[in-house]
């Protein structure tokens, strides 16, 4: 259609009532668009083409002599929607609007995707004068879609397949695993040597680890495969939280960290959801909390979400935090807290991609805050519709003692509390005493103590004298302002102090007795008995132990004879391990100081744990150095304190060479 007929005065267009300069610089503007344009008459037979613009023909390949005049079915062919066709057809003759993709072809036959803009064009008094029809080729953005769609369910294709193999060699590999630890744990309670222990208790560790990725990896299957359905039953609020506490309570007592967990008593007592989910979940959180924290405690929150109908859960640690570098990845899979996480921790780094998929599943989000050295929260909110007339939870929870605590005997004997700062130390004691019969709790420090003795009830409690941030007088002190029972419970001291007066000092401060460091097996097991079974009686005082005055061998093998044997075979290479590891530890803490306080510390725990493990030389040079701090004789000290790296290596060298099992 040329300018002339674009400008007639028989329109009634903006172009026709406009200057002329208008309608020249309109009509060049059209004809320059790169989108095609076409005009059609409606009021011509067939409603055909009266103008289109040279970007049109550029995209069909025809020339105007082949368009002018024609219906722009022309343009449609074997592959265009018969439903896209009526559809145009339908707009035309109600006189309205349409955008719509049609499939139409070029001169030379090749086809391509038309978006096309349909609009009428009215007169002032209301009369249908035109069609315009604005055209753009989008083939190219059409295939990139379809490959993009090809593509997302090929990876949908790939990833349920790859799912099912997982979930079948998952099932495959359980079977026999589960025989597996069935028989090692059959074996376990065969008659073993040291040696022989010691290889079959590696193989339960082993296999208990490879069982946990089976499980995490069948999980991550199923979830990523759609296929794991949720649970919607009603169930206890606190059941899931007591049963992660009591899973985890021997983990948090060997480590003597806190454990507990609260409630906010205004949430109901029942809900309805997915318990075994939601336990699965906090026990991963909460196990990872108790593995990379080494003092301090644990706690699990339970609340009421800011979001009305929702629970929020959240489990906090003292632990060794995580940088915010790394949390940025945390949650994706294989993802762990650093390099040497999983070389020093374990792990295969799905645990808290399936913790992000089971929330996600529960209608939740889960997020974490955390400050490297002092902690982390992990937190999410999910919904749980409350049972009506459930009742409260209960507002405190604690693991159950007979969960918490591995027991030698069928019948434990009585609970004893252990507040030993030495990991060394401490473990040797709680080892004898276990093995003897007893329930054992532990507790690294005098805070840690008090609070222990406040929530629980103890028959007895053995308290290291000199601790960290409260010392066994200040615990001790705190314990007897306690109401009732828990402010009765007999206490003895345990003290590398044996000098005169050190046992009136410790009657002096509320305790029931006085226990010497090094621990002998026999005299420990007999202060604990003469206490819990003859309460009314105090225990006997022991004599403090008369000092050498020959040069003592390196190693005493009579204390090692009598601790191998109070803590079972194949356990002493393991405990002396962990002696050299707190021993070479101390060791660069005395290095980086010349505070006689400080290097009066340091000495008075090596001198208890050099005893503990028959490490007769070092005990002395200890005991020697501890002197000369608390004499103030600063030379004498400084040069002990740099004699003793040479002694250290001399005594840890001197022991059996089989640390692995054999000793």
């Amino acid at each position: 259609m040329s300018r002339s007929k674009l400008s007639s005065p028989t329109t009634n267009s903006v172009e026709a009532q406009s200057p002329a300069p208008f309608r020249d610089a309109l009509a060049a503007a059209v004809a320059a668009a790169p989108t095609g344009i076409v005009v059609s008459d409606p009021n011509r037979p067939d409603c055909p083409i009266v103008y289109a613009n040279p970007a049109f023909f550029r995209i069909t390949g025809y020339g105007p002599a082949e368009v002018i005049g024609r219906n722009c079915r022309f343009l449609q062919g074997p592959g265009t929607d018969v439903a896209h066709v009526h559809a145009i057809r339908r707009a035309i003759a109600e006189r309205r609007p349409l955008d719509i993709e049609i499939v139409n072809y070029r001169r030379d036959g090749g086809r391509f995707v038309n978006e096309l803009h349909i609009s009428p064009v009215f007169a002032a008094d209301g009369q249908l004068q035109y069609f315009l029809g604005i055209q753009h080729d989008v083939t190219a953005r059409v295939r990139l879609a379809q490959a993009t769609q090809r593509a997302r369910r090929q990876a949908e294709r790939a990833s349920a397949e790859k799912s099912d193999f997982l979930a079948f060699m998952s099932h495959e590999i359980r079977t026999p695993m589960n025989g597996v630890m069935g028989t090692v744990s059959l074996l376990l309670d065969t008659g073993l040597d040291a040696e022989q222990r010691a290889y079959a208790e590696t193989a339960r560790r082993c296999g208990e680890t490879l069982l946990l990725t089976i499980n995490e990896m069948l999980d991550l299957s199923r979830i990523e495969a759609g296929r794991l359905e949720l649970e919607a039953i009603p169930f206890d609020l606190a059941r899931p939280v007591t049963e992660v506490l009591d899973l985890l309570g021997p983990a948090a007592a060997e480590k003597g960290i806190r454990l507990s967990a609260s409630i906010e008593p205004l949430l109901p007592a029942r809900v309805v959801g997915d318990p075994q989910r939601l336990r699965q979940v906090l026990l991963n959180l909460a196990d990872n909390a108790v593995k990379f924290t080494s003092s301090g405690g644990v706690g699990i929150r339970v609340e009421r979400s800011e979001e009305d109908g929702r629970i929020r859960f959240a489990v906090a640690d003292t632990g060794i935090g995580i940088p915010p570098e790394v949390q940025r990845g945390l949650f994706r899979r294989f993802a762990q807290g650093g390099t040497d996480t999983s070389r020093r921790f374990g792990g295969s780094g799905l645990g808290l991609m399936i913790c992000k998929q089971l929330v996600a599943l529960m209608g939740g989000r889960i997020g974490l805050a955390s400050t490297p050295g002092k902690g982390s929260v992990f937190a999410f909110d999910i919904a749980l519709a409350p049972v009506s007339d459930s009742g409260r939870p209960p507002g405190t929870l604690l693991p159950a003692p007979a969960a918490a605590v591995p027991r030698a005997t069928s019948g434990a004997r009585g609970r004893i509390l252990l507040a030993e700062d030495g990991e060394a130390n401490q473990l040797v004691a709680a080892a004898i005493l276990r093995k003897a019969g007893y329930a054992v709790d532990l507790a690294r420090d005098g805070e840690e103590a008090l609070g222990a003795a406040r929530t629980a009830a103890y028959d007895l409690i053995l308290m290291d004298v000199r601790m960290p941030r409260m010392d066994g007088f200040a615990a001790t002190a705190a314990i007897r302002g306690l109401a009732g029972a828990a402010g009765r419970v007999p206490i003895i001291a345990m003290t590398a102090a044996a000098l005169a007066g050190d046992r009136e000092k410790c009657l002096a401060a509320g305790m029931d007795g006085h226990l010497p460091k090094p621990m002998d097996r026999t005299m420990l097991l007999g202060a604990v008995a003469e206490v819990l079974d003859a309460r009314p009686r105090r225990p006997r005082a022991v004599a403090p132990a008369v000092e050498p005055h020959a040069a003592p061998a390196l190693l005493d093998h009579t204390t090692l004879d009598e601790l191998r044997s109070a803590v079972g075979p194949g356990r002493l290479p393991r405990l002396i391990g962990v002696f050299a590891e707190e021993t070479r530890a101390r060791l660069a803490r005395l290095a980086a100081t010349h505070d006689l306080a400080a290097i009066e510390e340091e000495a008075h725990g090596l001198k208890s744990a050099a005893g503990t493990f028959g490490a007769a030389a070092l005990r002395e040079a200890a005991a020697a150095l501890e002197a000369a701090c608390v004499a103030g004789e600063a030379r004498t000290a400084l040069a002990l304190r740099d004699s003793l790296p040479v002694l250290v290596e001399r005594s840890l060298a001197a022991y059996p060479v089989r640390l692995s099992g054999g000793l």
